[in-house]
């Protein structure tokens, strides 16, 4: 911290979550504690990895379902369901 920090003094922004409390609501974990349900939380959060994943491979479904360990067939129907 004391190389991170700009600083000569490391104060709780200079933290960062989730080592830090006072700044989780800065992550995307306080949105995925919002759901009422598991079940709500896990498909926004496998929407939400879905997306982020086929971004990361251009769109490529083929690559993408291979680095996430899915069959390509379930990949194309999580995308349909999500609307992805």
């Amino acid at each position: 911290m004391a190389i991170m920090c700009p600083g000569k003094l490391i104060n709780a922004k200079d933290i960062p979550a989730p080592c830090n409390t006072s700044r989780i609501g800065d992550s995307k974990l306080e949105s995925f504690l919002s759901f009422d349900t598991l079940r709500e939380a896990r498909e926004m959060f496998e929407k939400s990895f879905i997306d982020s994943k086929l971004k990361q491979f251009g769109g490529n479904i083929s690559k993408t379902a291979e680095a996430i360990g899915v069959e390509r067939s379930n990949l194309h129907k999580k995308i349909k369901a999500y609307g992805l």
